[in-house]
């Protein structure tokens, strides 16, 4: 079950429900039995989770709080049909058991569906394969929840807020845990009292309703003002995002860090059914590349979100995932003019953006279609994209309303003879550069252009150069890069063989 919802189910049950109850006898009979329910299983449980807290080193009254939101005060069916008090999926030395749950399908939709939840033999089990859990960590981080472990959390509040956006992803989960800690005073009950001792007025306030309900009305109804005092947690604020949609033909890798950031259902913090998976929990054990369909940025926030699936086939399952986990191809930009012809034998598309960036991209035209008319396209930009095929030329179409983004592999002529993009790098003067030139333009280096040897620039080997600029010379595919001297503003440009 999807701990956002058992989170904002159990706040409702903490308030008492006043709300469906607005006669003050039936409310405070309803106090009365509700508070029995939580008390009974505090009562009930209190050996098996102190047992199990001390094991592990980990506070009393979190575990129990989060028994206590987990499994609605053991009134779950997967609790009482299984022993499972913290909706842990998977099975149990092989043991377990089916249940209806909701979920997002491959469309983003919520569907009902079933699945696997690991099934206890006794409940001291549950508290301590929970216990296991927060003390050992993950496959990929064995520290993942220290934050909660009692040598490292100097009170109960700071393992709650620990655990916040770790164990649950609900932004109000660590306060969640709080609340129930205060109003049942558990930290008292676990012993652990002090800079983490909780405030007894809730409690004292529960207590007194519970004393007075049958004394008379009046009484009832002061119950009933003393029960609304009840703190509960604030309804997350879920986030807004806004969604670009793509083709779904950007093939993308994982990057080198992406075991460090889950899998969502859904962009993070958007949605209140928000479920998140391991790699290896979805099978990925190795920097796979994955098919990108659509692209989604929050309010407030400059991290992107893809959605990605495993197959090319579109209805093939959707997770989400931050940029951090995905490796962009590096691509490099700059301005340009002139004109191109496009290849009218051509089998590619003009794109809104470069295929494989991460902006992500839609085919907006066939190249063939616009090479029909004959005639020559403006361009306002070129751009030089590092693949694992090799290096990859662009060039953006802005011609009238014919506008995107096409492959030079797509193109008879060209804009120029060499295309420039920006960008900044140091780099070394090598050995073999007193057998080269240095030349003041790109577009050609024949004996026609002024050109230089490099005791002639002040410049020798093992000198650092900036560079701020690199020349993809499109008849032979060379790289050059315009570089500074140290001493002056000149500018030269060199081979690539120039520098290391």
């Amino acid at each position: 079950m999807n701990k956002i919802i058992k989170y904002a189910l159990t706040a409702l049950l903490v308030t008492g429900m006043g709300v469906l109850f607005t006669v003050f006898s039936a409310q405070s009979t309803y106090q009365q039995a509700y508070a029995s329910t939580a008390s009974s299983f505090i009562s009930k449980y209190q050996s098996d989770v102190t047992k199990a807290s001390s094991k592990y080193n980990l506070y009393g009254s979190v575990m129990m709080a989060q028994a206590g939101l987990e499994s609605g005060w053991g009134q779950s069916q997967l609790t009482t049909e299984a022993n499972n008090f913290f909706g842990i999926k998977g099975a149990y030395n092989g043991a377990s058991v089916s249940m209806p749950t909701t979920e997002y399908n491959s469309n983003g939709q919520m569907i009902n569906t079933t699945a696997n939840f690991k099934k206890y033999p006794t409940a001291y089990a549950s508290f301590a394969d929970n216990g296991s859990t927060l003390r050992n960590g993950t496959s990929w981080d064995s520290k993942y929840y220290s934050g909660s472990w009692k040598e490292n959390a100097a009170t109960y509040q700071d393992a709650a807020n620990a655990l916040t956006g770790k164990y649950a992803t609900a932004p109000g989960y660590g306060q969640s845990l709080i609340t129930v800690i205060q109003t049942y005073n558990l930290d008292q009950l676990f012993g652990e009292t002090g800079n983490g001792s909780s405030t007894s007025s809730v409690s004292d306030s529960s207590s007194s309703a519970s004393q007075s309900s049958s004394a008379s009305p009046s009484s009832a109804s002061s119950a009933t003002s003393s029960s609304a005092a009840t703190p509960v947690p604030a309804a997350p604020k879920l986030a807004k995002v806004k969604y670009y949609k793509a083709s779904g033909k950007d093939l993308v890798p994982l990057s080198s860090k992406y075991k460090k950031y889950y899998v969502y259902n859904h962009v993070k913090g958007s949605t209140t059914s928000e479920k998140r998976y391991t790699w290896s929990q979805l099978g990925v054990n190795s920097r796979v590349q994955v098919y990108l369909d659509m692209r989604g940025v929050k309010a407030n926030s400059s991290t992107n979100w893809y959605r990605l699936r495993f197959y090319s086939n579109a209805s093939a399952k959707k997770f989400w995932v931050s940029a951090p986990a995905l490796s962009f191809a590096t691509t490099y930009s700059g301005t340009a003019t002139g004109a191109l012809t496009p290849s009218k034998s051509s089998s590619g598309y003009i794109y809104n953006h470069i295929v494989g960036s991460s902006y992500l991209s839609k085919p907006l035209k066939k190249v063939k279609t616009i090479a029909a008319a004959n005639k020559g396209y403006n361009v306002n930009k070129t751009a030089l994209q590092k693949t694992s095929r090799g290096l990859v030329l662009w060039y953006r179409i802005a011609d009238g309303k014919t506008k995107g983004w096409i492959k030079a592999s797509d193109v008879v002529s060209y804009p120029g003879s060499v295309a420039v993009v920006n960008h900044s790098e140091t780099k070394l003067i090598l050995k073999n550069a007193d057998s080269n030139y240095l030349y003041e333009h790109a577009n050609s280096t024949g004996n026609l252009q002024k050109h230089y040897k490099l005791n002639q620039v002040d410049l020798q080997i093992g000198t650092k150069v900036k560079v701020d600029k690199i020349g993809y010379k499109v008849s032979d595919h060379s790289l050059w890069y315009r570089i500074s001297t140290p001493s002056s503003s000149a500018k030269y440009w060199v081979s690539s063989t120039f520098l290391s």
